[in-house]
């Protein structure tokens, strides 16, 4: 590898701004503007607006998922290989946001489609919206680990990035039904279109300005491998992101086990179906307050370090709710906050350490692969999460809303929102202990892409 000049250098280790790291921030807040409708409202839109039934629509977001995986790092091999003179990244904001906005609008007007073709209508939609959502996703995850090579920064922008996007998705899901019944006036169809249409206009502001305002110090220094297969290859032979990868995983399975059963746990187990919205934002609240919390949290002790504390407070939360009693509703809330902030740490934390990972690989192979590192980390997300919803669809697949409980779907209840998402936190504990790449140590391989020349940078 050819070493980075003196202005490189220098450049690469030029403070992050506020206002860089708030557009860098706000980028989420307009991805969230998808995410949040699309998870939360996906199945009442499907069903109660377009008429699609429930089998079709559980078919529709299986296929979608296991596209939306795959895609990640095909994406990530084509960020990767982007060349242009505002960078690899930056400039897919630009060419996907309009894209993204359109392919919204599409989506949520699916009830003007003729009704035989409303399904396919469906999928095309759908799956259309989630890859042009993913492609700039990936971007705009890989550009987390070039704005900066600098770890104390690193945490500083994710910490940002991640308080906010769950303080909107918050908001937005708390916003957008009762904008959609405003903007509708008795048709929701029309209410949709609208709210989305407005949504759209607002992403692109955003991503315009994240393409505008945000930099890509770090990736002067290093090419991509000609075969994207290799960086496949090269990441797997990757100790420290390969533990990342698999604890990503197990993290994705615990909180998704806990979070989307614990409606039901509200509902069925406690008996207070009128707090189930109130669980859900208690969670999501815990998530901001981790993230806001975590950069500071990691000048006290390492990452790594907070990570396995975290854990064992997201397990022992969720234990807290395997034993439980029905009656017990503030203990209830107050181990959610728990579990949420333990969340929202891991995650934050462990995204300031997939860019670690990303240079340590561009250090031992030569090649700079970003945007892959990001986005087989996803992958292992989103097999995560698929394995939560087959496990919460096989356990839970007597519920039903209108019929009292059986003593065997509480005893599964439980076990999923408590005992089995405490059992994957403490398997993270494991996985975690056997990170080696330490702080010191990434300082040491950025010196050596920097050319030995890192001091110098932070001197001048």
């Amino acid at each position: 590898m050819t070493p980075a000049s003196d202005k490189d250098a220098l450049h690469a280790y030029e403070p992050v701004r506020l206002g860089e790291t708030i557009s860098y921030g706000l980028g989420d807040v307009g991805f969230n503007m998808y995410w949040a409708p699309v998870s939360a409202f996906i199945m009442v839109y499907l069903g109660d607006v377009v008429g699609l039934s429930l089998t079709s629509i559980a078919t529709l977001l299986v296929t979608m998922r296991l596209v939306s995986a795959f895609a990640d790092p095909v994406f990530g091999a084509i960020a990767d290989r982007t060349h242009t003179a505002y960078g690899r990244y930056r400039p897919w904001f630009l060419w996907l946001c309009l894209p993204l906005a359109a392919a919204g609008i599409l989506f949520f007007s699916l009830a003007n489609a003729p009704h035989d073709s409303k399904l396919f209508a469906a999928y095309f939609g759908l799956i259309l919206l989630n890859l042009i959502y993913t492609g700039a996703n990936t971007a705009y995850n890989a550009l987390s680990g070039v704005i900066t090579p600098d770890s104390t920064q690193r945490e500083q922008i994710m910490s940002l990035r991640f308080g906010g996007a769950f303080l909107s998705a918050v908001l937005i899901t708390w916003a957008t039904p009762r904008l959609v019944t405003w903007a509708g006036r008795g048709n929701d169809a029309l209410g949709w279109q609208f709210v989305m249409t407005i949504y759209g206009v607002i992403v692109v502001g955003i991503l315009i300005n994240l393409f505008l305002h945000t930099q890509e110090r770090f990736a002067l220094t290093s090419r991509p491998n000609p075969n994207p297969l290799r960086d496949v290859r090269d990441l797997f032979l990757n100790r420290p992101w390969v533990i990342l990868f698999l604890l990503a995983g197990v993290v994705m399975v615990a909180s998704m086990l806990h979070t989307s059963v614990a409606p039901f746990y509200m509902r069925s187990y406690a008996g207070r179906p009128d707090l189930v919205i109130n669980i859900v934002m208690t969670f999501t609240l815990g998530l901001a307050a981790g993230s806001a919390v975590s950069s500071l949290l990691a000048r006290v002790l390492s990452r790594q370090r907070w990570i396995s504390i975290m854990l064992v407070v997201a397990g022992l939360a969720c234990l807290g709710f395997y034993f439980c009693q029905p009656g017990q509703i503030i203990l209830m809330f107050v181990l959610q906050a728990m579990s949420g902030v333990a969340f929202g740490t891991i995650a934050t934390l462990t995204f300031a350490m997939y860019a670690d990972t990303a240079d340590y690989n561009a250090w031992k192979t030569g090649y700079r692969a970003t945007a892959m590192t990001y986005s087989m980390i996803m992958l292992s997300k989103k097999v995560g999460a698929a394995i939560a919803a087959a496990i919460i669809g096989w356990a839970l697949v007597d519920y039903a809303g209108n019929k009292a409980p059986t003593p065997f779907l509480l005893d599964n209840i439980r076990l999923l929102t408590g005992l089995a998402p405490a059992i994957m936190a403490f398997a993270g504990l494991g996985i975690i202990a056997l990170y080696d790449l330490s702080p010191e140590r990434v300082i040491k391989l950025q010196a050596q892409l920097l050319g030995g020349i890192r001091d110098k940078a932070q001197n001048h």
